[in-house]
């Protein structure tokens, strides 16, 4: 396992160009979010996450990263907001997706998932800051530099 200050360094240095990652809020239909038990994370649940592939947009990556990670099947529905981070070269897309099937498929990157409600996200979860309620996302400005949406 590659620790994260390392991994950064290297990318830093290899690429002098911003890199894209996305980051999904994705619901079910009771409106639950969905978590990630992802194994080479330091949090044990996080917004499911990934890079970006060349010509991808942000809704496509979401989609591929879901199934790619978990097996489920989601539809995008649009994108809530463009972050930078302070730390490192890479823009954020945040994107609110919805859950529409399949069955859980442990992946090399995932070893289980969560559903939980609005209010029990916590803003430890992932790197992205915020916090998650029935009025919708509030950034708690720490690492992304520009996030502010609303999720009904």
């Amino acid at each position: 396992m590659m620790f994260p200050p390392l991994w950064w360094s290297i990318l830093k240095f290899s690429n002098q160009h911003f890199m894209c990652s996305v980051v999904g809020i994705i619901r079910d239909n009771q409106n639950r979010i969905l978590l990630l038990d992802h194994k080479y994370r330091p949090d044990p649940l996080a917004f499911p996450a990934g890079w970006l592939k060349n010509g991808e947009s942000p809704l496509e990556a979401i989609k591929r990263e879901i199934k790619e990670e978990t097996n489920f099947n989601v539809r995008p529905i649009r994108l809530l907001s463009i972050g930078s981070s302070k730390r490192y070269s890479h823009l954020e897309f945040v994107v609110e997706a919805l859950y529409i099937d399949g069955e859980f498929i442990p992946s090399n990157e995932v070893g289980n998932y969560s559903w939980v409600n609005p209010e029990e996200v916590s803003e430890s979860l992932n790197s992205l800051v915020c916090t998650i309620n029935q009025d919708g996302i509030s950034n708690q400005n720490n690492i992304v530099s520009e996030y502010s949406c609303n999720i009904l």
